[in-house]
């Protein structure tokens, strides 16, 4: 008899400092690929190949992400593994966790086609290929070299139409006092500004 088939879950992981609208249209480019059946976004509490630290407590981020995904249901899930580790997120560790949480199902990391360059320096990434594959997010202008792809990576692309949005470039607006409608899901920002989050 054969085994009952496994769920297909993509894995979208982010400091989401804060989430917005384009981290959904990721999301929703990935499941609209057909590649993966549903997706877990999992807040990093320390994502380790960031430059600088994130701005707001890991409840904070996590509490904006639900506010976001307050209108979506099945198929995107929050996994709140890293921010309860409450240390560097690193994906091998949060791959192990997962697979044994969640037996039934086989995990695709989602990634944009700037990440492919730094696989090469993803802890352990040997080991984690062998419990994850990667599916990337191509952009239009992206020709698709995979040069630096480390032979272990099972890779595929789906494709994606970027907005530019940025998590950098609402901070600076907020800092500097300016709103962030077209990049925020607007209770998000209500959040921001009750909270006075992100103000230096």
């Amino acid at each position: 008899m054969n085994p009952a088939k496994k769920i297909i879950t993509g894995i979208l992981g982010g400091s989401f400092d804060p989430v917005h609208l384009g981290h959904l249209q990721l999301a929703q480019s990935a499941i609209e690929s057909g590649k993966i059946d549903e997706i877990f976004f999992i807040p990093a509490s320390q994502a380790p190949l960031r430059d600088a630290p994130v701005r707001v407590s890991p409840s904070q981020r996590l509490d904006m992400l639900k506010i976001a995904l307050e209108n979506f249901a099945y198929p995107f899930t929050i996994e709140e593994c890293e921010i309860q580790r409450g240390e560097i997120s690193y994906a091998i560790d949060t791959a192990k966790f997962l697979s044994a949480k969640y037996p039934n199902r086989q995990f695709k990391w989602i990634i944009g086609a700037d990440h492919i360059e730094k696989l090469s320096k993803w802890k352990d990434i040997d080991d984690l290929s062998k419990i994850v594959s990667f599916i990337c997010a191509k952009r239009i202008e992206f020709n698709e070299d995979i040069s630096a792809l480390p032979p272990c990576v099972n890779l595929e692309f789906f494709n994606f139409t970027p907005i530019p949005h940025s998590s950098t470039k609402i901070r600076e607006n907020l800092a500097d006092g300016k709103r962030n409608l077209f990049m925020l899901d607007q209770n998000v920002e209500k959040f921001i500004l009750k909270n006075k989050l992100y103000n230096t």
